[in-house]
């Protein structure tokens, strides 16, 4: 029975990284796919670079709401 506690915990352990990448909003589209794929080879080490690599506010930073004005001159 212990096994089994063991087994499931390293099985988590292993796609914990892959559930983080999946609900993170650095990344959209192919390049996600591509971090997941990398993910799922390479497990924590791909994890720790997706995290050092990419940008917190992801490809496109926000915008300044359109509400405020700026002055000209």
């Amino acid at each position: 029975m212990s096994e089994l506690i063991l087994l499931f915990i390293g099985v988590c352990a292993y796609l914990a990284p892959f559930a983080m990448i999946l609900n993170s909003k650095r990344t959209k589209g192919h390049e996600k796919n591509g971090w997941l794929l990398g993910t799922l080879l390479f497990s924590w080490l791909a994890l720790l670079l997706y995290f050092s690599m990419i940008p917190k506010e992801g490809i496109h930073p926000h915008k300044p709401r359109r509400g405020k004005r700026r002055s000209r001159r």
